[in-house]
């Protein structure tokens, strides 16, 4: 049995290290795409145009894409599949209807977008310039046909994590990010801001292509189901009902979010996008790579009575999520203006914007473990069935986020309030859902054994803590303000790789558990 269970904890490291790598190709290219945005519109209203309107769709995509609807349906593939033994009967019948249910969805959603785009624009924004309002009006249309798309990419993504394939779902997404980073260098010319759309329209197109292609070798076919009267699509629609509300209300938050920013200063609305696609590189490299391996196996324990096996898992992802976004956190925070200004700091994006950048992602980097705790118990919660108790706990952190925003504007503290308000909600959602997951759910995390992993934790970081108090206070952290170049890019690579170093060394030497399993899976 010790055997089998670091056997399981060694598949587990590894699936996750694939995807991190993964992601962390994807979030990199994203950031590229940032800076593709940066120097072509620079922080300009037709930047922020772009960055408002996208955020829309990339909110939708809670709802239909990487989010509440794949959380519905990947337990149900990942039981059917088991259930036959490997098979794709019921696996496959239910993906006709999925694909059918999104293009109900997708088209009519394109279609209402198309006809009141800007009434939309206006009741969500706060552009006052009609040409601004113009312009977001049309691209939404385009960027809610890439939401389409990047639906059906998501759909036959999750279906290949739930046979055990997490490659290709992991990798797809670069191609989008390199169509767009390829359109608006290429086409911004020719057709300005619609480069933005021809790029996500395209990009979008081939993912989902490149995703089903993959599912081909499993021997599933693109057929279409409209009778959705199925057991299996009723469980998912059970499932999502619940968790959609839930994703709805932190897509509002986000919306409530952005329409603040848009009522400051011209180049909010861009710093704070950025300052969310910096923060979210690393966040997302790490959390969603352990979430993605974590939830199936979750679930899977709960479904089959193994109390002692969940509590493990849980224990075991609360963990590995503090092991690597800790020190990430760290180093984030400590080099929030030097990377902002290597990524994105040329062309028409200047040291100022740099400088409103740094300034929003400082409690965006401070708050990384805890967002992510809070996202890993709220899987926690769904893979016990306790969809209401998520719900519950989501108003209440869209309502401390809000009314944070609100105040902290009001009092003068300006875009930095967005960010806080971020981490101090999610901080007490991470509070009340801890409590749920042992009340409501029984699951036994291990408050004490977990206190003690932590506090190993903490010590191992305190070299890298140490030597980011000296860099702050005794060196001269003015190198970056010329912004991006060869020599500020090597440095800053220097500067990580080094904290990475340093990471390795002193996790190695205080044993964390995590660092341990993926060596022994090297040396296999």
């Amino acid at each position: 049995m010790a055997h089998d269970g670091v056997k399981d904890s060694s598949k587990h490291s590894s699936d996750s290290l694939i995807i991190m790598l993964c992601t962390l190709a994807s979030r990199l290219l994203g950031i590229l795409k940032a800076r593709a945005i940066a120097m072509v519109f620079g922080a300009t209203g037709v930047a922020d145009v772009i960055n408002f309107t996208f955020n829309i769709p990339n909110n939708f995509r809670k709802l239909f894409a990487e989010g509440a609807l794949s959380t519905a349906y990947i337990p149900v593939f990942s039981s059917s599949i088991a259930e036959e033994g490997g098979g794709i009967v019921k696996s496959g019948a239910l993906l006709a209807r999925m694909q059918a249910f999104q293009l109900v969805v997708s088209i009519p959603l394109v279609l209402l977008t198309w006809i009141w785009r800007i009434d939309i624009i206006r009741f969500l924004s706060d552009f006052t310039d009609s040409g601004h309002i113009i312009l977001s009006g049309n691209l939404l249309v385009y960027f809610m046909v890439f939401l389409g798309t990047i639906s059906f990419a998501a759909l036959y993504g999750g279906l290949l994590q739930s046979h055990g394939s997490f490659f290709l779902a992991a990798a797809a997404p670069l191609i989008f990010s390199i169509s767009v980073i390829a359109s608006v260098y290429g086409l911004s010319r020719y057709i300005g801001a619609y480069s933005m759309a021809f790029g996500v329209v395209f990009g979008g197109s081939v993912q989902a292509l490149v995703t089903f292609l993959g599912l081909k070798r499993f021997g599933y076919r693109f057929t279409l189901s409209f009778d959705f009267t199925s057991s299996d699509f009723h469980r998912v629609m059970h499932t999502w009902a619940p968790v959609t509300i839930t994703a709805v209300i932190a897509i509002i938050t986000q919306q409530v979010s952005f329409y603040f920013a848009s009522t400051l200063e011209e180049g909010t609305v861009t710093a704070f996008s950025n300052a969310i696609i910096i923060w979210q590189a690393p966040y997302g490299i790490f959390y969603n790579a352990i979430a993605t391996v974590f939830f199936p196996a979750m679930v899977r324990a709960f479904a089959t009575g193994k109390g002692k096996e969940l509590d493990q898992l849980v224990h075991k992802g609360l963990l590995d999520i503090a092991t690597l976004l800790v020190p990430a956190a760290i180093l984030l925070t400590t080099l929030r203006f030097e990377t902002t200004a290597v990524l994105l700091q040329s062309g028409r994006f200047l040291l100022s914007d740099t400088v409103n950048t740094g300034g929003v992602l400082l409690w965006f980097t401070v708050g990384m473990p805890v967002v992510a705790w809070y996202g890993f118990l709220q899987r926690v919660c769904y893979s016990t069935n306790h969809f209401k108790s998520t719900l519950v706990v989501g108003i209440i952190v869209s309502i401390v986020d809000i009314a944070i925003m609100f105040f902290g504007i009001r009092m003068g503290y300006g875009a930095a309030s967005l960010s806080l308000a971020n981490t101090v909600s999610f901080a007490i959602g991470t509070v009340v859902l801890w409590v749920v997951s042992r009340a409501k759910a029984k699951v036994e995390i291990g408050i004490g054994k977990l206190v003690v992993n932590l506090i190993r934790l903490l010590i191992a970081n305190i070299p890298l803590i140490t030597l980011a108090i000296i860099y702050l206070r005794y060196f001269n952290a003015s190198w970056w303000t010329d912004g991006s170049n060869i020599g500020n890019l090597l440095i800053l690579v220097g500067l990580y790789v080094a904290a990475m170093g340093i990471t390795i060394v002193s996790y190695r030497l205080a044993g964390i558990e995590f660092i341990q399993v993926l060596f022994r899976r090297r040396r296999r």
